[in-house]
C-alpha cells in the first residue's frame, strides 16, 4: 500500500488485475474524441450535449458496477464520485491501483489514455470532459508542458465544487450562456496545471502580487458584483496571463480568485440581508449568483445558514 504524496490521505494499491486481454487490446488500439461516445448511451443520465459549452462536456453516469474498457479520448477526463463510497480498481494506461473512491472525491484521466474500471457499487458519478485547448489557453506562452499526470482518487473540495455547480446549472437549465462555461472551464484549466501537471525538473519560485495590484483586482470584482468577472479580465487589469496571474494571486492571499470573487460576493450579501428590503433573488442577482438556489447553496457553505435564515436570526 502507497500513499499518494500529492493528496495526503489517499491510500493507493498497485495490483495486477485479471483483465480481459481482448478487451483491453481493442481500447488501446481505438480512440474517441469525446468521452461520452464511449460509455453506453443508457448509462447516461443527462448531458450537457446541446448546449453551448465549447470544449468542455458534462454528463451524469448511472450504472451497473460491470467492468468497464474504455479508449484513449481527445479530451482530459475530471471525474467525481456522487454515490455512496465504493471500491475502485483502475487502469490508465500502463498503471494499474485500487482505492478507495469517497463522495465528492475526483479521479483524473489525461487526454490519450485508455483505461478500465471496476468498482463494487454502482456507478452515480460526474464527468467533466475538457479539451486540452484550454490548457493550452490559459498557459499564454508558457514553456512548459500541459500533460496532466493521473489520479486515482483524491479529495480536491475545489474541484469537486467547480464541477459540482456545472451539474446544477444542468439539472435546474440555467446559465445557457457560453460565457458562464467558459469562465469556469478556464478555472478547471488553471486548476488542473497548478496541481495535476507532469512533474517538472526545474523548480519555480512563484512571485507575490504587489498590494496595489491586489487592491486593483478587489476594487474591479467590487465594481463589477453582479456580473461574471472573469479570469481573463482579472488577469489584464493586472497585466499577466491568467495562469500566472492565478498562481500569483493564490500565493499572495492565500485564495484562488474564483474563491475570492465567490467570498466578496457572499460578504456583499450578508451586508444586504440586514441592511436592506430587497427579497433574496433580488439580492441573489445584485451579487451575480445565476440563480436564487445557487445563492442559497453558496451562502450556506459559508455562513453556516441559508440566507432566509440568517435575516431572521440577525
Amino acid at each position: 500500500m502507497t500513499l499518494d504524496k500529492t493528496h495526503p490521505g489517499v491510500h493507493l494499491q498497485a495490483v495486477a488485475v485479471d483483465l480481459d486481454e481482448r478487451r483491453w487490446r481493442a481500447a488501446e488500439h481505438a480512440y474517441t474524441e469525446e468521452p461520452l461516445n464511449a460509455v453506453p448511451s443508457e448509462q447516461i443520465r443527462a448531458s450537457s450535449k446541446g448546449r453551448p459549452w465549447h470544449g468542455m462536456s458534462l454528463w451524469h453516469q448511472l450504472a451497473g458496477s460491470d467492468d468497464l474498457y474504455i479508449p484513449a479520448a481527445g479530451k482530459h477526463c475530471i471525474i467525481v464520485r456522487r454515490g455512496p463510497s465504493t471500491g475502485l480498481m483502475q487502469r490508465h494506461g500502463a498503471a494499474t491501483y485500487v482505492s478507495r473512491w469517497n463522495t465528492g472525491d475526483i479521479v483524473i484521466l489525461p487526454e490519450n489514455t485508455p483505461s478500465f474500471w471496476r468498482t463494487e457499487l454502482d456507478r452515480d458519478n460526474i464527468h467533466l470532459d475538457l479539451s486540452p485547448l484550454w490548457l493550452e489557453r490559459v498557459k499564454e506562452g508558457e514553456g512548459r508542458s500541459t500533460a496532466l499526470r493521473s489520479c486515482f482518487g483524491a479529495r480536491d473540495p475545489l474541484l469537486s465544487h467547480m464541477v459540482q455547480m456545472l451539474m446544477l446549472s444542468l439539472d435546474d437549465n440555467s446559465s445557457m450562456q457560453p460565457r458562464f462555461a467558459e469562465g469556469v472551464a478556464t478555472s478547471v484549466a488553471v486548476h488542473l496545471l497548478e496541481h495535476y501537471r507532469e512533474p517538472d525538473s526545474q523548480a519555480e519560485r512563484i512571485p507575490l502580487l504587489s498590494a496595489r495590484q491586489l487592491k486593483r483586482v478587489a476594487d474591479l470584482v467590487q465594481s463589477q458584483m453582479n456580473e461574471a468577472v472573469s479570469l481573463e479580465v482579472m488577469a489584464a487589469e493586472v497585466g499577466l496571463s491568467v495562469f500566472h496571474f492565478s498562481r500569483c494571486f493564490k500565493a499572495t492571499s492565500g485564495e484562488t480568485p474564483h474563491q475570492f470573487v465567490v467570498n466578496r460576493r457572499l460578504e456583499r450579501a450578508k451586508s444586504l440581508l440586514t441592511e436592506s428590503q430587497h427579497s433574496i433573488a433580488e439580492i441573489a442577482t445584485a451579487t451575480g449568483f445565476a440563480t436564487p438556489s445557487h445563492f442559497t447553496q453558496a451562502f450556506k457553505r459559508r455562513w453556516g445558514a441559508t440566507p432566509g435564515q440568517f435575516r431572521r436570526d440577525h
